[in-house]
């Protein structure tokens, strides 16, 4: 029995224990039909993840013939992210190592030669990881998540109020689905200031007005809900929201000239929880001044899971997590003009910070550097937050 089957025979038992869980999104499971995570505990990926029937979150460390030992220490390590952390194999070899193991605090799940029969026992529960808010969020998304983008920073330089453009496409046809090729063949024919056309279909899958469903697009039940707010404040057709456009650009931001819009488009996007856990990061600091040395650092140390999915442009994200996982990820934070230049989205600092500074969440004094990346003085460049930030 190699390793996958092992993995098959737990998760099928997971299923009628009614525990919630995806895999490691590995070669070696491939032929496994079920969901699947690329998630980081501590520089390590679990085989299984998730919530187990009372909704703590547990990962499992899965072992076929070998490496029983290696196990206890990815198991204890995933104890730093997680409620509860197993070692899942062969029960003739686990009991080879069950007694360290549960000394440990760790449980194991034990799966019959035959794989007619699991036992399961329990770890010792961790009340607090240190990685816990990054694992609940990842959690979130996975749970939640419909959306092929989920990097913010991926944004392009234009004006927020573009990205919201996409719902009205839908206001005949709240309930079609439609391709790209089709929202941009709409666009096309009213002529929508800004040509990027693809760019803000994504942008709008990203904030979560529209879900993408393989090839198609349709208006979330968040876009509907926002189509009809607009429309309530006299905002009921895509030439009048150009006409709001226009009267916020230039040195003029959202905020400043609609800040009821402004909040109600922060609740919007609160409820993608990457944003929502980016946005809590900030005010953790306790101060309205906070560097992009202090943010870079604790995304790296503390959240690695939001770093790579919000900072990390994807042609760097695989390098990434081969640092991460070989425990080097401080290495990051030796020189950050490198690490902003090899890997990160160089939006962040820019069009994103004013995204920001449009939806409030920013004041307005942020100053927005639109200079090479390598000028860019981590230790001195501010994000200096709002006072009106609705979470």
């Amino acid at each position: 029995m190699n390793e996958a089957e092992v993995v098959s025979i737990i998760c099928e038992h997971l299923q009628k224990e009614n525990w919630q869980f995806w895999i490691d999104d590995h070669p070696i499971h491939k032929d496994l039909q079920f969901q699947k995570h690329c998630l980081l505990i501590g520089g390590s990926r679990p085989d299984i993840f998730g919530l187990n029937d009372v909704k703590q979150i547990f990962a499992v460390e899965v072992k076929a013939f070998k490496d029983y030992k290696k196990a206890i220490g990815q198991a204890l390590t995933y104890k730093s992210g997680v409620h509860l952390s197993y070692i899942g194999g062969l029960n003739g070899l686990l009991d080879k190592i069950s007694n360290i193991a549960i000394s440990s605090g760790l449980g194991l799940i034990s799966v019959d030669e035959s794989g007619s029969s699991v036992e399961v026992i329990n770890p010792l529960y961790d009340i607090s990881p240190i990685f816990l808010d990054d694992i609940k969020n990842e959690l979130t998304v996975l749970q939640h998540q419909k959306k092929k983008n989920r990097s913010f920073s991926s944004f392009g330089r234009t004006h927020i109020i573009n990205y919201f453009a996409p719902i009205f496409l839908f206001q005949d046809h709240e309930s079609m689905s439609r391709t790209k090729k089709e929202l941009i063949n709409d666009f096309e024919k009213i002529d929508w200031a800004n040509k990027a056309y693809s760019e803000l279909v994504s942008g709008a899958n990203t904030i979560g007005i529209l879900d993408l469903n393989e090839n198609s697009y349709i208006l979330s039940k968040i876009g509907q809900f926002c189509l009809e707010y607009f429309i309530t404040i006299g905002i009921d057709s895509i030439s009048k929201l150009q006409e709001m456009l226009n009267q916020t650009q230039r040195n003029k931001c959202v905020y400043s000239e609609f800040p009821s819009l402004a909040k109600f488009l922060q609740l919007i996007y609160f409820q993608n929880p990457d944003f929502k856990q980016f946005v809590s990061i900030l005010q953790s600091f306790d101060k309205t001044e906070v560097s992009s040395k202090e943010i870079i650092d604790i995304l790296i140390m503390e959240y690695p899971n939001l770093f790579l999915n919000f900072f990390v442009k994807p042609t760097a994200k695989d390098k990434v997590i081969s640092m991460v996982l070989s425990g080097n990820k401080e290495v990051l934070m030796d020189n950050y003009k490198k690490t902003i230049s090899d890997f990160g989205h160089y939006n962040f600092f820019f069009a994103f910070k004013r995204h920001l500074v449009h939806l409030g969440v920013l004041s307005q004094e942020n100053r927005t550097f639109y200079k090479k990346t390598e000028e860019l003085d981590v230790e001195n460049d501010y994000w200096i937050l709002g006072k009106d930030i609705m979470i």
